[in-house]
């Protein structure tokens, strides 16, 4: 079995995408991994927009694209040192020199990358990470459920534990879904086992529980209805609200393409 590195000797410097597998971007093109790194590098290549550094980190600023450059200012530390203006920029190399200080007032508020894009460059942008993040989920979903199988041969429901070395363990958490019939066949499924006796009537009284669905059908006549005047539809949805809470849901979006021979 390969020995996992022992973690008093892992740094907490930044990857160089420049030296992995010897890949490097496209000339103008952003250098950061793209979703489809796993084992090795493989640049995002999305057109440049800014070049962005970390503070606390030695490492060169790189050329991004947009989104990267977001993130990377939003979730990593990261800073813009200055926009990305093509060749002439690229072929001086970027300053190293310290990050600016964070209760600096030009970085209290930086701007935000995508403000320079047009909608359509947004909706290009999206789409490619939609389509990115699809494939890296099943991709990752797939290698996930082969590991465990390989790992864990006789793997049983709950938690797996395998030592790598190094104080390193691998952990499966291995779950079942259990779905229940419609109703009708819980019902009568429930009866059956209360017809065996005291014990059967226990049991089905425990194994099911029942849980509450809000039919959003019935809410929104209530609302149409309170519209129009109802008093008593009034009156209920104030009693509703004790009960419900609600909160917006993720939105969704999505591109149509248009139908084929159509223009």
């Amino acid at each position: 079995m390969s020995e996992w590195p022992n973690p008093n000797n892992i740094t907490n410097s930044w990857p160089q995408p420049q030296a992995a597998q010897g890949l490097k971007a496209n000339a103008h093109c952003c250098e950061e991994a793209s979703l489809n790194s796993s084992q090795f590098y493989i640049p995002c290549n999305t057109p440049a927009v800014s070049v962005v550094g970390w503070r606390g980190h030695n490492d060169n600023p790189i050329r991004m694209c947009a989104f990267c450059a977001d993130h990377n200012v939003s979730n990593r530390g990261g800073y813009i040192v200055e926009p990305y203006t093509g060749p002439t920029g690229a072929a001086q190399g970027w300053p190293t020199g310290p990050a600016p200080d964070v209760n600096d007032a030009a970085m209290a508020a930086p701007s935000n990358p995508l403000d320079a894009m047009s909608e359509d460059e947004l909706l290009m942008l999206w789409q490619e990470k939609k389509q990115a993040i699809e494939i890296a989920k099943a991709e990752e979903m797939d290698l996930r459920k082969y590991i465990v199988s390989r790992a864990f041969p006789a793997k049983s429901e709950g938690m797996n534990n395998k030592e790598l070395g190094n104080g390193y363990v691998l952990k499966a958490g291995v779950k079942y879904n259990y779905n229940l019939a419609d109703n009708d066949t819980v019902e009568a499924t429930l009866e059956k086992l209360s017809a065996m006796g005291p014990s059967g009537t226990a049991i089905a009284d425990r194994l099911v529980s029942w849980k509450p669905n809000f039919l959003l059908t019935e809410y929104r006549q209530l609302m149409e209805d309170k519209d129009k005047g109802s008093q008593f539809a009034s009156t209920a949805l104030n009693v509703i609200t004790e009960m419900l809470t609600i909160t917006e849901a993720a939105p969704t979006l999505e591109i149509k393409e248009p139908r084929k021979g159509k223009k």
